[in-house]
């Protein structure tokens, strides 16, 4: 096993999720943070006002170096597609608009947005720009989740040897070749 050491700014953690995941958002925060993140999330469990939290939601939406979980579950497609809102669902509309906005300026490669799957939601429920990104499931992909946020690779290539040897044999042309 090896240790892999991140500077702190790369340790930033930024996570919306829809309100039917309430219960299951603290585990996974407790999870990530116990392996030296930092996790802010964007629902809030005290009242801010809407522009402290415009302006509290741009600050991890405008830094690159802050990886963006989307916590997926079938509230979550419900919230960012349907027309029936509460101040949740608007608030999860509008991150989810910012991201694919941000998407769509990266020329649609996805450089920070990380979906992972929770328990009741299957792939159905990926937004339709997210699809062809690596999808997490929760719990069971941790191993593959936390490389991804150490943004380090599963498979380690192999090293090319010091001493590679080129062989050049002649090519000798037949009558054939040559008319």
């Amino acid at each position: 096993m090896r240790t892999i050491s991140l500077p702190p700014k790369y340790k930033n953690l930024f996570l919306t999720y829809s309100s039917d995941l309430s219960s299951e958002i603290p585990p996974f925060v407790d999870f990530l943070t116990k392996q030296g993140f930092r996790v802010d999330i964007d629902l809030f469990e005290n009242p801010v006002s809407s522009k402290d939290a415009h302006n509290w939601n741009h600050s991890y939406l405008r830094d690159p170096s802050v990886l963006i979980i989307v916590a997926i579950s079938p509230k979550y497609k419900s919230d960012i597609e349907g027309s029936v809102m509460d101040s949740y669902a608007l608030h999860t509309k509008y991150i989810h608009s910012m991201m694919q906005n941000e998407f769509i300026q990266q020329g649609s490669i996805n450089y920070r947005f990380i979906p992972v799957l929770f328990f009741s939601a299957s792939q159905k429920h990926v937004p339709s720009w997210l699809q062809n990104t690596h999808v997490y499931r929760w719990p069971q992909e941790t191993e593959d989740l936390l490389l991804r946020l150490l943004r380090e690779e599963r498979f380690i290539f192999p090293s090319v040897p010091g001493n590679l040897s080129i062989l050049i044999r002649p090519v000798t042309m037949s009558a054939t070749d040559t008319q």
